[in-house]
């Protein structure tokens, strides 16, 4: 279970953060460099893929 919930909040953080960094680097706080805008988009598919590895783990320990 502890396992589970680790992907599931590594996945939303992750899924966060892939939003926040575009967001920033489109109103100029941050300068949209190619390093951070690969980082940002493989974090939001990263989130994405462990928030799903994530509920799919936990809906199968669900009775």
């Amino acid at each position: 279970m502890k396992n589970t919930r680790l992907f599931l909040v590594l996945g939303l953080v992750l899924l966060f953060s892939g939003v926040i960094l575009p967001f920033l680097m489109v109103i100029k706080l941050l300068e949209p460099t190619f390093p951070l805008i690969f980082i940002s988009s493989g974090s939001s598919t990263l989130g994405l893929a462990l928030g799903m590895a994530g509920l799919a783990e936990w809906t199968k320990k669900r009775p």
